[in-house]
């Protein structure tokens, strides 16, 4: 039901009785939409929902965006410790303008540690869905962390049927590996290559054009559902700007024909950052790497694998030969990204260091010894063994890469070398939400995969498992996403599956034999 705005008067009335919550909104400031200087806005409506992201003990961001209004104006945001709004801990107004395509963000610090909170955006005559949150966990906590990760939603190819049973978890947060969006539109309703969707907005190049694609994608009831009971920690990959670009290079290492320029690049990520709850980082460019503390037994790194990145060596081919160009001093992270990295796993005391990564680490090798994909680690060898090198020599044990981007569920190890008998790290690949998956002919890698009803032979994963010995299990039929609990002894990873994207009607597959749990200091899922 939705909630009544809260007058005028009672704002005024209300304000001293407030906790010591605070509210910063830093985009509103920046473009001189100071709140108590802008009237309060009238009508509109709030189609994409509200969201939270990037949690602390103490702060949270919160987004949301209206539609049908003009102009610029103040929109009320509200944070309370229930549903009801009895007690409000929070109330500011928070400005905004066509200019920031009416999107409404702030930074609400002051809260208690691994509380929760119910919130919610107003105008003077309309109110937003109610959302809520829980804040991290404080740094002495010994309590379990538990939280979901996604990737790879192509609007087209399939119903974002996985979403809707993420919405149902209880987690404390949700992590995004990037392809939240897709600049591209592959596929259409109906059409051979397995469309259920059209998208309307096309291929994005300007900045209206991704904003709308965020418009688009969150139309979607189940993804909407999920952002209003879960903060999002969010990264990028390459569909939020265009496929297999390398941000580092003015041309994208790609081809004329994509027409990939640095100003195309930074419209895709003004969008992102006026779309999402999170804000850019100190440092060059727009800065996602990050790291977050859970408690004593999470410490969670972000990565951005497209910012920095040189070009893909080896003509980028999907299955080839290694080429002189993979030992190149070719970066994939960049200096300043793998020092962060480097530090930040051998000072961190927590029991688990979990990795969110975009490209798998573990290498993966197509029957008969040639390399499938040159844009993942593997494509940039020399970065990918002084990772793995300094976990090995630092002895950095109880390190957990989760990843997206390959539309396959994975469960192995990550050696440093092929032949290693003791792995480094351990890898979950959490499949995709919608995108095309192997098993449905993706990359064309597997002889009569079919989009509407895929289900790879057993002769063709066996083949792949002998060539690729480091993998535990793989599922390239189906789609959703990862379920994490990381206590002090122990980490458990699921892969939450579902039955098809294809039709309305949807069941969850059975957990087992997709659920693993390691126990501290063990090196090897097999």
């Amino acid at each position: 039901m939705q909630q009544p705005p809260i007058s005028r008067r009672g704002f005024v009335a209300g304000a001293s009785a407030l906790g010591a919550a605070t509210v910063f909104a830093p985009q509103a400031l920046a473009n001189g939409l100071a709140g108590r200087r802008a009237p309060t806005l009238r009508g509109g409506r709030f189609p994409e929902g509200i969201m939270s992201g990037d949690p602390t003990p103490r702060a949270i961001t919160l987004w949301t965006r209206l539609a049908g209004v003009g102009g610029r104006g103040s929109v009320e945001l509200e944070v309370a410790r229930e549903r009801s709004f009895r007690r409000v801990v929070a109330r500011e107004l928070i400005g905004t303008s066509g200019r920031l395509d009416h999107a409404v963000k702030a930074r609400v610090g002051g809260l208690d540690p691994y509380e929760e909170y119910f919130y919610r955006f107003s105008t003077r005559t309309r109110s937003s869905p109610v959302g809520r949150f829980r804040t991290a966990l404080p740094p002495d906590s010994r309590q379990p962390v538990k939280f979901a990760f996604f990737s790879c939603q192509d609007w087209t190819f399939g119903f974002f049927h996985a979403h809707r049973f993420l919405a149902e978890e209880d987690v404390d947060f949700v992590v995004n590996l990037g392809d939240y969006i897709y600049a591209e539109a592959y596929h259409s309703k109906g059409s051979k290559s397995g469309g259920v969707r059209t998208d309307r907005v096309g291929l994005a190049t300007s900045l209206q054009d991704y904003r709308d694609k965020y418009r688009l994608y969150r139309s979607d009831r189940n993804l909407r559902a999920v952002h209003a009971n879960f903060p999002l920690i969010s990264i990028w990959d390459d569909h939020e700007v265009l496929d297999n670009y390398a941000g580092s290079l003015g041309d994208g290492g790609l081809d004329e024909a994509f027409k990939f320029t640095r100003a195309r690049r930074d419209r895709a990520y003004r969008a992102y950052f006026d779309s999402m709850p999170t804000y850019d980082g100190s440092g060059p460019g727009k800065r996602i790497y990050r790291a977050a503390r859970f408690g004593r037994n999470v410490d969670l790194v972000l990565l951005d694998q497209r910012q920095y990145r040189g070009d893909q060596p080896c003509g980028d081919k999907q299955v080839g030969d290694p080429c002189p160009e993979v030992d190149a001093r070719n970066p994939l992270l960049g200096r300043r990204q793998m020092g962060f990295l480097k530090k930040r796993l051998a000072s961190t005391p927590a029991a688990w260091k979990i990795i969110a990564n975009q490209t798998m680490v573990e290498r993966t090798v197509y029957p008969g010894g040639q390399w499938i994909g040159f844009d993942s680690w593997q494509g940039y060898r020399r970065e990918r063994t002084e990772l793995l090198r300094h976990l090995k020599q630092r002895r950095i044990r109880d390190v957990v890469f989760v990843t997206g981007d390959i539309h396959t569920f994975i469960a192995g190890d990550v050696r440093l070398n092929d032949d290693d008998k003791v792995p480094v790290a351990t890898e979950f690949v959490g499949g995709s939400i919608s995108s095309q998956g192997l098993g449905e002919g993706g990359a064309g890698l597997i002889p009569g995969a079919d989009p509407r009803n895929p289900k790879t032979p057993e002769n063709i994963k066996n083949l792949l498992r002998q060539a690729n010995p480091w993998v535990k299990d793989a599922d390239f039929d189906h789609h959703g996403y990862g379920l994490v609990t990381a206590g002090r002894g122990s980490l458990k990873c699921t892969f939450r599956r579902i039955s098809t994207t294809k039709r309305r009607s949807v069941k969850r597959l059975p957990d087992r034999p997709f659920s693993y749990r390691l126990k501290r200091g063990q090196r090897s899922l097999l």
